[in-house]
């Protein structure tokens, strides 16, 4: 009864304090008025806020009136790239990539640009002797061109009565452009002795996997003397360092712009927002802002804007700031594999001139001969544990009493090991694949030698295929389902019937092993979840899975029908049986730990019948 009050009045406290929340939200809760009204005033805010950066930027201006010289922009070009200087703000307002194209809302091979239409912003801030803050971007810059060699170099000056500021642009026969900020007179002007420096880019969005892109775009960025590089993967985008960095990127899924600095940047904050759902144009938005010091009382800066493509062996050898680490390839074991496995073994066969999806095919060929040997040991173990079944279900019928687990635990050690079973050694090649199997994952994404690369049912190789539409209210397929991946769930379960590996989960349970019959539905949900995955994801990739998986099916057959049968297993578990037993000290150590475990339970259970 005590029982029951206590219950009742944990109940009563309960409901009165969901009252309480109830009544506290609904008294918060601001009224349609009210949130009218406080709409009206952050807009009143915003317009205040314009109107009155519109006036410092006129103010600014008529500090900054060109003297001689017409205001215009000016056009650059090299065999890679052709820019685009404004004289608004001095700054980089166009960047096309001549060589590459992108998949802009629907339509493939479209011009390829980095910075379009007022997307790169770049600009610096400081405050004049009477107060007025000078943004560097809202001046008119007066540009000049000269060009000697294979350099175009475009000159471009604010000038004020007493000073001037200058950025100088030195386009050359790379996928760089050097930039030196330089003043003069500016002391006459401020008094500040740091320039804040602010660098804002929208990211478009240049691949067909909208949701991918922004996966595997971000901020990066390396501090002074150090080759590690910095980023947030994982959860926000944002970071904030004191120590001086030697550069920072705006990171897409295959391009990258870069800015760098000889001496460093220091009292630095970056990162990236992802773009609304429904835009289409732009991936991610990328802002960065650092502080200039004036030397002298002067701007004196070396910088320098990368606008690079992500190709790993052409990073390698353009410089020696580690920009090919952008690519991200994995960490570790994994990156590892992919650079100095994956990336040569590809770029051989792709040298013999051959369309690039036969190229993975023979990739996949290549990697089954290395792991051949360690397929051959794993179903040559589970053949052995096939045959051994038998046994195994008679010591499971001879000890179905929970109390003899011990018992049937030790009899089952004792059949494999006179058999010359290990049931752990199927686990090892498993574990050995793992890394490949990760590995992938990394590789085909960012792969940009198969990007915009059309195979049979894909027209990107680094994108889902789609030729099969369905309703966009399906969730998580995204309006289509992808023929390759498709093929590879189904090459999948061949594999799994062919294999045997359903048969592995029929095995008689044993102690403190993992419920078989579990593991028997994760085989039918794995293919599933792996669909689902696989669907928006690159086509090439499944279609190395499912290559993969069918040379699979061929090899077990082989190995099933000539290498492996029943009557040679069963030869050799005859032999492990006839041999001497040479007991090991952990084998020994083992046999003592679970005779002591099972002389303890024995006593256990005479206490009990005492006690009765």
């Amino acid at each position: 009864m005590q029982q029951e009050k206590s219950n009742l009045n944990q109940i009563i406290a309960f409901v009165l304090m969901g009252i309480l929340l109830f009544g506290l939200m609904y008294y918060n809760t601001p009224s349609d008025e009210e949130l009218e009204q406080q709409k009206k005033e952050l807009v009143q805010k915003e317009e205040e806020a314009k109107a009155k950066q519109a006036v410092n930027s006129q103010k600014a201006q008529a500090i900054f009136q060109p003297v001689t010289g017409e205001v215009k922009d000016i056009e650059a070009s090299n065999e890679k790239m052709n820019v685009k200087f404004a004289s608004k703000g001095g700054q980089i307002e166009s960047v096309q990539l001549i060589s590459y194209t992108t998949y802009e809302k629907g339509v493939k091979d479209t011009p390829l640009y980095l910075a379009k239409d007022g997307s790169n912003s770049f600009n610096l801030t400081f405050k004049t002797k009477d107060g007025v803050e000078v943004n560097t971007k809202d001046l008119n810059f007066i540009p000049s061109v000269q060009k000697n060699a294979s350099n175009t170099i475009v000159t471009m000056t604010a000038a004020a009565q007493g000073g001037q500021i200058q950025y100088v642009y030195t386009l050359g026969d790379s996928y760089g452009i050097d930039l030196e900020v330089k003043s003069q007179g500016l002391s006459n002007m401020t008094s500040d002795k740091e320039v804040a420096l602010s660098w804002k880019m929208d990211g478009f969005s240049t691949e067909k996997g909208h949701d991918q892109e922004k996966y595997w775009s971000h901020t990066y960025f390396q501090f002074k003397g150090s080759n590690d590089l910095e980023y947030e993967l994982f959860g926000s985008d944002e970071w904030e360092e004191e120590e001086a960095i030697s550069w920072v990127a705006n990171k897409q899924q295959f391009f990258a712009t870069v800015l760098s600095s000889e001496e460093g940047f220091k009292n630095t904050k970056g990162g990236s927002l992802n773009a609304d759902e429904e835009d289409t144009t732009f991936a991610k938005h990328y802002f960065f802002t650092s502080r200039l010091e004036l030397k002298n009382a002067e701007l004196n800066h070396k910088l320098t804007f990368d606008f690079l493509p992500l190709d790993y062996n052409m990073l390698k050898d353009y410089n020696d700031k580690g920009f090919q680490n952008l690519i991200d390839f994995g960490w570790g074991i994994f990156g590892g594999l992919n650079k100095y496995f994956f990336l040569p073994v590809f770029k051989f066969l792709a040298n013999f001139g051959i369309e690039l999806g036969w190229v993975i095919f023979l990739l996949t060929i290549v990697v089954k001969l290395v792991l051949s040997p360690i397929m051959y040991k794993q179903y040559r173990q589970s053949a052995l544990m096939k045959v051994l079944r038998p046994e195994l279900n008679e010591i499971n019928e001879k000890f179905k009493d929970s109390k003899d687990a011990m018992k049937k635990q030790q009899a089952t050690m004792e059949i494999y090991r006179n058999a010359g079973v290990n049931p752990l050694a199927g686990c090892l090649p498993a574990l050995l694949q793992i890394p490949i199997f990760y590995a992938l994952f990394r590789f085909f994404p960012n792969l940009i030698d198969l990007r915009g690369v059309s195979f049979l049912f894909a027209e990107d190789l680094t994108a889902y295929d789609d030729i099969i539409k369905i309703p966009e209210w399906i969730p998580v397929l995204d309006g289509h389902l992808s023929v390759f991946a498709l093929l590879y769930i189904v090459a999948m379960m061949v594999y799994f019937k062919v294999s045997g590996s359903m048969d592995n989960f029929q095995m008689p349970q044993q102690e403190g092993m993992p419920n078989m019959e579990f593991m028997k539905y994760m085989m039918y949900i794995m293919p599933i979840f792996f669909f689902i995955f696989l669907n928006n994801y690159a086509s090439g990739l499944s279609w190395y899975y499912l290559v993969s998986n069918t040379i699979n099916i061929f090899i077990v057959l082989y190995i099933k029908k000539v290498m492996i049968n029943e009557e040679k297993i069963h030869q050799i578990i005859a032999a492990n049986k006839a041999k001497p037993k040479k007991e090991g000290k952990f084998s020994s150590r083992m046999q003592d730990m679970m005779k002591k475990a099972q002389e303890m339970q024995e006593q256990q259970e005479q206490m009990k019948k005492n006690r009765k």
